[in-house]
């Protein structure tokens, strides 16, 4: 049967030389595999296509792949492409455990006439014998130069290299939603595996999490090369994971995002108890298909087969999606951290995520400093002497050294070392931003978060982040346009509503700064937007509010910790300088004090000497950046 015209189908066409297919004339975007299908299916209509047929077509025996999943994946995609259904098919029918079916009539339109000769075929058709020959000769060699030319190009100009990758979230394929923890927690250990290989661009977690759920047959689809121009990257990887009783399954595709090109595929199942050893063979596998050299750290690490216990690690995923949810959900993750340590003491990964979640407790208030750091210290030093590769632990420990210890070189060092072990982790690199300011490299801060932004590029954190870092160098227009930058993508964003309210406060546009706050307040209950809020009132003259907000801070404090600097807030704003300095001294005793006395807060103490006392107690210095 001849196939070469385009061939119909109800409203569709299809021309199998040209490689399209057009709904009423119209083209419809297809990638090569799902066309490769429907070129299949068509030219053996009402016939059953097997699906080791449909194999041989699509993918070479050489080529190394999970057919079952690259297959499906492209039936799905073919299916959206003709608007079918494949419980109630009009074009396709599957025959489970057999293969595929073409239903429509299909309409076959002749082959255009073939073109007359060339100029050259016809002299050398015409030519005698021994001429032909000849003539033969020079065209040959007509055609064997370009070709020639072009191979040297080639060598001359290497293939396109791979430089950057995102991991979508793993789909749960275990039907069980409570296993959200284990798919989300898989998927941050996969980018943290491939984020070792240095010379690799790895999109962050707060990036990539965005597209959950949009990138299945459940959500709103999106295709891999809009996510991939969204991202800015050259490859994605995508896959499932199913996590039933000691076993896990993984499956992973790679796939070149330009012409949406599988690279590779392959499919992993080991005991829960081997997962780590898993997540290295991934990410060494990736390393090869794009032809990237490991580094002998690099290989070292992802070739590591250290066991875990697998409720210890069931536990340290569930106190990690915890950290996640926000300051609400802190007791729980540092309560899950915990029971995982007392199952499997030797799990470095539960003493880092412990470690880390205590310095957050510190960070918002939810626990005294003076309780929550000193056992960070001892978690995440454990966790370092039993993997000193753990860039959440180095995170951990540079945070106790800058927020109690004061020893801000030594937290520049675990913070360049926490980066240099995994370059993707926003978190270390918005942390080693603010230590910078802590030294006045109030520029360098900023450019330090403007890389955050190609890691992190459709996150509301790297931009609220880098809102706080325009606050801390004064640069309060730019720490506003970079919060509500933050609210576009989630308007309920306790961060960019916070460094909205203090920037807006920082420029005396009181009401303002009073509306974002009042947001933030609704949205959680930290003290310290309380403390902020107190100073907005207090400066805009409205003092009975001001001392309404002391009482409810007074309230709190019997049900929870509130710190000193909250009050201290709150009496700065009213221009109470005794009751100010009381409170930071209580602050200074209780190790509250980080970056206060460098804002704008307590500029009119400055020419007080009891604040250069207090800076000098601290032993901090405190750069006040000129406001721009």
């Amino acid at each position: 049967m001849d196939v070469r015209g385009p061939i119909r189908f109800g409203i569709f066409e299809a021309d199998l030389l040209a490689g399209e297919l057009r709904k009423k004339g119209v083209r419809v975007k297809l990638q090569e595999q799902p066309f490769q299908i429907l070129a299949a299916l068509l030219e053996h209509p009402r016939e059953v296509l097997t699906r080791e047929e449909l194999r041989k077509r699509l993918w070479p025996s050489d080529v190394v792949v999970d057919f079952d999943s690259g297959l499906n994946r492209a039936m799905n995609r073919l299916r959206e492409a003709l608007g079918d259904d494949a419980d109630n098919p009009q074009f396709i029918e599957t025959l489970p455990q057999r293969g595929y079916r073409f239903l429509a009539e299909v309409e076959y339109t002749p082959a255009e006439p073939q073109a007359p000769q060339s100029e050259s075929a016809a002299i050398v058709a015409a030519a005698p014998l021994l001429n032909r020959r000849w003539l033969l000769a020079v065209v040959g060699g007509l055609i064997a130069v370009p070709l020639l030319l072009l191979g040297y190009r080639r060598l001359l100009i290497p293939p396109e290299r791979i430089r950057s990758i995102a991991v979508l979230p793993l789909e749960n394929l275990s039907g069980n939603v409570d296993q959200e923890y284990f798919s989300d927690g898989m998927t941050d250990e996969l980018i943290g595996e491939i984020a070792r290989i240095g010379s690799l661009r790895v999109i962050s977690r707060t990036s990539i999490m965005q597209y959950k759920g949009m990138h299945s047959k459940s959500g709103a689809r999106k295709s891999l090369p809009e996510i991939a121009r969204d991202l800015n990257v050259d490859s994605i990887l995508e896959g499932t994971v199913v996590h039933s009783g000691s076993k896990v399954r993984i499956t992973a595709q790679l796939i070149r995002a330009k012409d949406d090109r599988h690279l590779w595929s392959a499919e992993y199942q080991r005991n829960l108890t081997d997962v780590l050893a898993l997540q290295g063979e991934v990410a060494r596998a990736i390393a090869s298909q794009i032809e990237v050299k490991l580094t002998p750290d690099e290989e070292k690490h992802l070739t590591r087969t250290r066991s875990v216990d697998p409720e210890a690690y069931n536990l340290f995923l569930q106190g990690s999606f915890f950290v996640r949810q926000g300051a609400r959900s802190t007791a729980k993750s540092i309560e899950r951290f915990r029971r995982a340590i007392e199952l499997d003491p030797s799990q470095a990964e539960s003493y880092a995520g412990l470690a880390e979640a205590l310095c957050y407790a510190a960070i918002h208030g939810l626990r005294p400093s003076t309780e929550a750091y000193p056992a960070a210290r001892v978690a995440a030093l454990k966790a370092l002497e039993l993997d000193e590769s753990n860039a959440s632990a180095h995170d951990a420990l540079a945070d106790v050294m800058q927020g109690y210890d004061r020893n801000l070189a030594g937290a520049q060092a675990e913070f360049k070392r926490a980066l240099q072990l995994n370059p993707s982790d926003l978190v270390v690199r918005v942390r080693y931003a603010e230590s910078l300011t802590r030294i006045g490299k109030f520029d360098e801060a900023v450019e330090v978060t403007g890389k955050t932004l190609a890691l992190d590029p459709i996150s509301p954190i790297s931009y609220s982040s880098r809102a706080m870092i325009f606050f801390r160098a004064r640069r309060y227009d730019e720490s506003i346009q970079s919060s509500r930058q933050a609210l576009e993508f989630d308007p309920s964003s306790v961060q960019a509503l916070w460094w909205q309210g203090v920037s807006y406060a920082g420029k005396r546009d009181f009401p303002k700064s009073v509306a974002a706050l009042k947001k933030a307040l609704s949205i959680t209950d930290e003290p310290l937007f309380r403390g902020y809020l107190g100073f907005a009132y207090g400066q805009a003259g409205e003092k009975d509010k001001a001392l309404g907000i002391l009482k409810e801070l007074a309230m709190l404090s019997g049900q929870r910790w509130v710190s000193p600097i909250d009050y201290a807030l709150v009496y700065a704003g009213l221009g109470d300088s005794d009751s100010t300095f009381a409170w930071l001294e209580k602050a200074y005793q209780a190790r509250e004090m980080r970056f206060e006395l460098a804002s704008f807060y307590y500029d009119s103490f400055r020419s007080d000497p009891r604040f250069a006392d207090l800076k000098g107690r601290l032993g901090f210095p405190f750069p006040v950046a000129a406001s721009k």
